[in-house]
């Protein structure tokens, strides 16, 4: 089913939200209506696991669908639930032609906390408890006059100072050619933003005077180091860029040589993804490691063609830079050996055991589908609904595998643990992971067999055999285990090349995440639950000058590109279940047509 729901953007081009329910959901029903959900976007993105009410800002909590679209996701819903809502909800606003409710609405609504969208953020929550701190309330509260226009003001602050930034680090590092497209693409904003204070409804003329005037002042302080690059002459931008790159090359293999030998083969192999155009031919050679430096062309032009060549050489090489330094700092052999009695780890077995009890005590198709996802979540394993999307969308997509480049980095100057050290450590806590995970894919089976031809006692004696051997590993793993292997030591990059690099996208599309894959759990935007809330482990995700949160939308950049980070603990970076992530985007131009992408990535950690 598709529902179109037409959203006031920059680009006037109607989105369609692709329907894909559950089977079983609440919100599966053929009578169903679209709605407005005003939803949350906490800043910054550390509140989703590290909350404090002192620090964390919900950006959308006064947000107008007029003027902040992207605060709001069509949803549709039950008629008689909408009904009910209209007559209930604490969330429900309108303004002129506009009404909308609250996301909070629907995650109390009871008739709808059996949605798997629902509980999956609920069960990871309730695993987790010992290591996240996420929201726990995402109330509506009505928001004065006032606080709409402080809200729009901070909204439009924060957008200008997204659109500035990449032309402020465009200027340090020389990328012009990059520089003239993000300065149209900041004037063109900046129109925009005008315009919308012009038509803002709570402030007077003044206050629109005054607020034009504050973005013109800050536009100018972010750009001025732009304005005065463009004062020199191409030539000499162009040595300057070419002597930049050279010096970061070499840091880079500074650092390479500085690791221990099976590392700095490790990066010299994955070096082999610094593109061919740039052939500095980084190898070992005997004892040391040899490269050529980068040489501007002498035979064809600086700009724009190389110039370009190079934005996506350095893309790489900050990638492969920032792993390089990041394993300067790995186990060393007393990184967070602990005391069994000390170590925090979830609870696995009185996870699965009160999952198991539920189904047992009520076999409903919603306990069924509750203790599958909880074993997904506990092993890591792929959840069947979201295999069958994924499915699903691969099948209408124009590119089918897009493999992004991922690299590590360090998270707050922490050792890392390396895979590697992880398994090496304790050679009994890797063959009871394994274990672990090939029974979570059996019991995936065995449910995914009661789903589809009914309950019966042997299934179910087969099933609960299989558990009490979950419990025992995850008892006997804490046990000996002498490692903090779920606390957060790494950053995880994946980065995607959306389109033909060789030149700069000057056209306006419009991205949005249809799917997404990680941690035994998946998203998709029919979900009440926005990214972040289902998975707090998000550090950034978006384009070069926009970030696709809260509802995975945003505006292509010039670099065509796409990245996300997340936050990992060796648990999650070293298990074999989860060394793969999908995600699926639509991309729809200024004439609405609309192509598709599955974006795959590999996790390749050492």
């Amino acid at each position: 089913m598709i529902n179109c729901v037409q959203r006031t953007l920059s680009l006037n081009i109607t989105l369609c939200i692709l329907g894909l329910c559950n089977i079983g959901s609440a919100l599966a029903s053929d009578n169903t209506c679209d709605a407005n959900f005003q939803v949350v976007n906490y800043t910054p993105q550390v509140c989703y696991s590290e909350y404090n009410s002192n620090t964390c800002v919900d950006t959308c909590e006064a947000a107008d669908p007029e003027f902040q679209p992207l605060c709001f996701k069509p949803l549709s819903i039950p008629c008689d639930t909408l009904t009910d809502l209209r007559n209930t909800a604490n969330g429900f606003q309108q303004r002129e032609n506009y009404s909308w409710f609250h996301v909070s609405d629907l995650l109390t609504y009871e008739a709808l906390l059996s949605d798997l969208n629902i509980f999956q953020q609920q069960l990871y929550i309730e695993l987790y408890a010992e290591f996240i701190n996420p929201p726990s309330y995402f109330g509506f509260s009505p928001a004065s006059d006032q606080f709409r226009r402080e809200n729009f003001r901070l909204a439009l602050l924060s957008s200008l100072e997204r659109l500035t930034t990449p032309l402020r680090y465009a200027a340090v590092y020389r990328r012009f050619t990059l520089g003239v497209s993000l300065e149209n693409t900041l004037n063109s904003s900046l129109s925009e933003m005008f315009r919308q204070i012009d038509t803002f409804p709570y402030f007077s003329s003044t206050q629109k005077s005054e607020l034009k005037t504050e973005l013109n002042s800050v536009r100018a302080r972010q750009v001025r180091f732009w304005q005065l690059l463009k004062n020199y002459e191409a030539e000499k931008i162009a040595s300057g860029r070419v002597n930049l790159l050279n010096r970061r090359l070499e840091t880079y293999v500074s650092t390479l040589k500085s690791l221990p030998i099976e590392l700095q083969d490790k990066l010299i192999n994955k070096s082999s993804n610094l593109p061919d155009d740039i052939n500095v031919q980084l190898a070992k050679c005997g004892n040391d490691i040899c490269f050529n430096k980068i040489v501007a062309p002498s035979n064809t032009l600086f700009y724009p063609d190389f110039d370009l060549q190079l934005l996506n050489f350095e893309r790489v090489l900050v990638a492969l830079s920032n792993e390089a330094a990041a394993f300067t700092n790995v186990y060393d052999g007393d990184y967070q050996v602990v005391e069994p009695s000390l170590l925090k780890s979830p609870d696995f077995a009185g996870f699965i055991n009160n999952k198991l009890a539920d189904y047992k005590a009520l076999r409903s198709h919603v306990n069924l589908e509750r203790l599958a996802t909880a074993i997904n979540i506990a092993y890591l394993s792929k959840n069947q609904t979201g295999k069958e999307i994924l499915a699903r969308l691969a099948q209408q997509s124009d590119t089918t595998e897009n493999m992004g480049l991922s690299s590590i980095a360090a998270l707050n100057k922490k050792p890392i643990l390396l895979c590697k050290e992880f398994r090496e450590i304790n050679p009994e806590l890797s063959s009871i992971q394994q274990e672990s995970f090939d029974l979570a894919l059996q019991g995936r089976e065995m449910i995914s067999l009661i789903t589809r031809g009914g309950y019966t006692q042997a299934l179910m004696d087969q099933l609960t055999s299989l558990i009490t051997r979950l419990n025992e590993l995850a008892a006997r793993s804490v046990v000996i285990a002498n490692i903090e292997q779920f606390t957060d030591d790494r950053l995880l990059t994946m980065s995607w090349s959306l389109f033909d690099l060789h030149e700069l996208n000057e056209n306006k599309q419009l991205i949005e995440i249809e799917y997404f894959e990680y941690n035994g759990m998946f998203w998709t935007p029919t979900m009440s639950a926005g990214l972040s809330e289902l998975f707090p482990a998000i550090e950034s995700i978006g384009t070069s000058i926009n970030s696709i949160l809260p509802n995975g939308i945003a505006t292509n950049s010039p670099l065509n590109d796409l990245q996300i980070t997340l936050k990992q603990s060796a648990y999650n970076a070293c298990s074999l279940n989860n060394q793969k992530i999908n995600m699926v985007i639509k991309v729809t131009d200024e004439q609405g047509s609309i192509s598709r992408q599955v974006l795959t990535s590999k996790f390749e950690q050492i």
